[in-house]
C-alpha cells in the first residue's frame, strides 16, 4: 500500500512536492495502489516512484519526470502524459487506453503486455522500448521513433504508423493488419511470421527487412523503397531488387496464388513452365511471371505475378490459371495412380513373363505390351521387345525440358541451337493439345534425336565420354520408345 505521509505530501501540490523531493533525494517513494484519479501532476518529479497498481485515470502528468518509475499494472486510462519522461520506466501490464503520450520519452521503457488501445503516441521516443505482446490496436504513432524496439507479438491492427521509424525493430509475430505504415522506415526490421494483411506500406523504406512466412494478402506497397529482403527463416540469404522491382513482383493487386496441399511435387514443378506459357499465350499483352514458391502450413504456395494490368485482366488471368491448376491436380492424381499400376505391372512382368521369355530365347520374336519404358533384349538370333502402351505426355515434356536445360552440353552452333529450340517448342505446343498429332510429334522427336546424337558424339570427344554421353543416351533412348509407340 502507499505510504500515507508521502501520498499526503504529493496531494499538497506539485510545487511543494518537487521542493520536498529536492530536500530528500535519496528517499524511496512508495505510492503503490494509490488512488490518484484526476490528479494534477504536470511537471512533477516522480522519477523512480513505485506506482505499482496505482490508479492514475484521467491524471494530468504532462511534462512529468517518471524516468525509472515503476508503473506495472497501473491504471492510466485517458491520462495526459504528453511530453513526459518515462525513459526506463516499467509500464508492463499497465492500462493506458486513450492516454496521451504524444512527444513522450519512452526510450528503453518496458511496456510488455500493456494496453495501449487508441493511445496517442505521435512523435514519441520509443527507441529500444520493450512492447512484446502489447495491445496497440488503433494506436496513433505517427512519426514515432521505435528503432531497435522489441514489438514482437504485439497487436497493431489498424494502428496509424505513418512516417514512424522501425529501424532494426523486432516485429516478429506482430499483427499489423490494416495498419498504415505509409512512409515508415522499416530498414532492417524483423517481421518474420508477422501479419501484414491489408496493411499500407506506400512509400515505406524496407531495405534489409526480414519477411519469412509473412501474411501479405491485400497489402499496398505503391512506391515502396527496397534494395534487399531476407525471405529465409534464418535471414542469411538476401534477395536483391532493382528500383521498383519489389513493388512489381510483390504487389498484392497483381498476385495470383495457387495452394498445393502436402507440398509441390516434381509433377507440379515440371508442368509449371507449361502453365506459365499457357497463360502468356492466352494473354500476350500481359506480363506474367513466377513470383515465388513458398512452404506454408499444410502445403506449399506458388505465387504468380501479373504486372501492368487492369483489374479485369488480372481476374481473367486468375480464372484461366485456376482452370489449369485444377487440371494439374487431376493429372497429379492420375500420375500417382499410373505409377502405382506401372510398379505392380513391372513386378508381375519380370517375374511372370520376362524371365520365362528369356529361358525360351530361341523361340520366334515375342512382343509384350507393357506400361513401362520400351526396351529390347537380344539372345542368339531372337529378340524380345516391348513398348510403352500408356501415352505419357508429361514424361515426354519432362524429357524435352531436360534437353533444353542441358543443351549447353551439345555445344551446338547458334543456328542449330535455334532450330533445336524451335522444334522443341513446336513439340511442346502439340503435346498441350487435346488431340496431339502423333505424326507431327514423331517427326519432331526424330529431328531432335538426329541433331542431338551427332552433337553428343562430338561433345563427348571433346569433354570425355563420362561427362556427356550417359544422361543423353538415356534421354534419347526414352524418346525413341515414344516414337516407336506413336508408329
Amino acid at each position: 500500500m502507499a505510504n500515507r505521509h508521502q501520498l499526503a505530501k504529493l496531494q499538497e501540490g506539485v510545487g511543494a512536492w518537487n521542493e520536498w523531493i529536492k530536500q530528500h533525494p535519496d528517499i524511496g517513494i512508495n505510492l503503490t495502489k494509490a488512488k490518484l484519479q484526476n490528479a494534477k501532476l504536470s511537471n512533477a518529479d516522480l522519477s523512480g516512484v513505485d506506482f505499482f497498481e496505482a490508479n492514475l485515470d484521467n491524471a494530468d502528468l504532462s511534462g512529468a519526470n517518471l524516468s525509472g518509475a515503476m508503473l506495472g499494472s497501473a491504471r492510466m486510462y485517458s491520462a495526459n502524459l504528453s511530453g513526459a519522461n518515462l525513459s526506463s520506466a516499467d509500464l508492463s501490464h499497465s492500462n493506458l487506453r486513450w492516454a496521451n503520450l504524444s512527444g513522450a520519452n519512452l526510450s528503453e521503457a518496458t511496456l510488455d503486455y500493456a494496453l495501449l488501445v487508441d493511445t496517442n503516441m505521435c512523435g514519441a521516443n520509443l527507441r529500444s522500448t520493450q512492447l512484446g505482446g502489447a495491445k496497440l490496436v488503433a494506436a496513433r504513432m505517427v512519426e514515432a521513433d521505435l528503432s531497435e524496439a522489441d514489438i514482437s507479438g504485439a497487436d497493431l491492427v489498424g494502428a496509424k504508423l505513418e512516417h514512424a521509424k522501425f529501424c532494426e525493430a523486432d516485429l516478429s509475430d506482430a499483427k499489423l493488419n490494416s495498419a498504415d505504415l505509409s512512409g515508415a522506415d522499416l530498414a532492417g526490421a524483423d517481421l518474420r511470421s508477422s501479419s501484414l494483411q491489408g496493411a499500407k506500406l506506400d512509400g515505406a523504406k524496407v531495405t534489409d527487412i526480414k519477411l519469412w512466412e509473412t501474411q501479405r494478402a491485400g497489402w499496398s506497397i505503391k512506391g515502396i523503397i527496397c534494395e534487399r529482403v531476407y525471405w529465409d527463416k534464418s535471414a542469411e540469404y538476401a534477395t536483391l531488387y532493382a528500383p521498383g522491382e519489389f513493388e512489381r513482383l510483390h504487389s498484392e493487386q497483381t498476385c495470383i496464388e495457387l495452394f498445393y496441399q502436402s507440398g509441390v511435387s516434381t509433377f507440379e514443378i515440371s508442368t509449371l513452365p507449361v502453365l506459365l506459357h499457357h497463360l502468356a499465350t492466352l494473354h500476350p499483352n500481359t506480363s506474367i511471371r513466377l513470383k515465388s514458391i513458398d512452404e506454408t502450413g499444410g502445403g506449399a504456395r506458388i505465387s504468380i505475378s501479373v504486372a501492368d494490368s487492369d483489374p479485369e485482366t488480372v481476374e481473367n488471368v486468375r480464372a484461366d490459371a485456376m482452370k489449369v491448376y485444377h487440371a494439374q491436380l487431376a493429372l497429379r492424381e492420375k500420375e500417382t495412380e499410373r505409377l502405382r499400376i506401372e510398379k505392380t505391372y513391372i513386378e508381375n512382368f519380370f517375374i511372370g513373363k520376362l524371365i520365362p521369355a528369356m529361358l525360351h530365347a530361341g523361340a520366334p520374336q515375342n512382343v509384350f505390351n507393357a506400361p513401362v519404358t520400351g526396351m529390347m533384349i537380344s539372345g542368339g538370333e531372337s529378340k524380345l521387345d516391348f513398348h510403352q502402351s500408356i501415352g505419357d505426355n508429361s514424361a515426354i515434356l519432362a524429357l524435352l525440358e531436360k534437353i533444353v536445360d542441358n543443351r549447353a552440353d551439345l555445344q551446338l552452333p547458334a543456328d542449330e541451337e535455334t532450330k533445336l529450340q524451335a522444334v522443341i517448342l513446336s513439340a511442346t505446343s502439340e503435346l498441350h493439345r487435346q488431340d496431339p498429332d502423333q505424326s507431327l510429334l514423331s517427326k519432331s522427336v526424330h529431328f531432335i534425336q538426329q541433331i542431338a546424337k551427332e552433337a553428343v558424339k562430338k561433345a563427348a570427344g571433346k569433354l570425355g565420354e563420362e561427362a556427356v554421353s550417359t544422361d543423353w543416351q538415356n534421354w534419347l533412348h526414352q524418346l525413341n520408345q515414344h516414337v516407336v509407340h506413336w508408329r
